[in-house]
């Protein structure tokens, strides 16, 4: 599913096995008045298809992974993405709705990675649209200087 809104879009990939929470950040990226473009992958094997493809191809400028994704595992998702040639340094954005510590941590190490627990409520969820935008644009800027 992509949409595209205006020129010029962020073209961003989500890797969510939930409609629900697709939309939202559907959503939440409108309330940022960005225009994008929203590409959704629901498990884990469309994903290290998908993500074959786009090695080679038009690469999304920010991807939204959420960790508990059926058919592969959300780190081995990002494992994948970090060894595909031109997205080693794209912005990921690992979004979970457990609270394990050790995932926060481990997401930390990652370079180039950010992590969102998944609110529970509706304007805490909107929310997670700037800290998107936010993210990309201060990983674009850094990885613009040592380039």
């Amino acid at each position: 599913m992509t949409e595209s809104m205006g020129s010029a879009p962020v073209r961003i990939l989500i890797i969510e096995d939930n409609r629900g929470d697709v939309l939202l950040v559907r959503e939440a990226l409108r309330e940022v008045d960005i225009p994008f473009e929203l590409t959704h992958i629901a498990d884990g094997e469309q994903a290290f298809e998908h993500i074959e493809r786009i090695g080679s191809g038009a690469q999304p400028d920010i991807i939204v992974l959420d960790l508990n994704i059926p058919k592969r595992d959300g780190w081995e998702i990002l494992e994948h993405i970090r060894q595909t040639s031109g997205l080693e340094l794209t912005p990921v954005v690992i979004m979970s709705s457990s609270g394990n510590p050790e995932d926060r941590e481990r997401a930390e190490r990652t370079p180039n990675a950010m992590y969102i627990h998944k609110p529970s409520g509706l304007d805490e969820f909107l929310a997670i649209g700037k800290q998107i935008d936010d993210f990309r644009l201060g990983v674009h800027r850094s990885t613009a200087k040592t380039s």
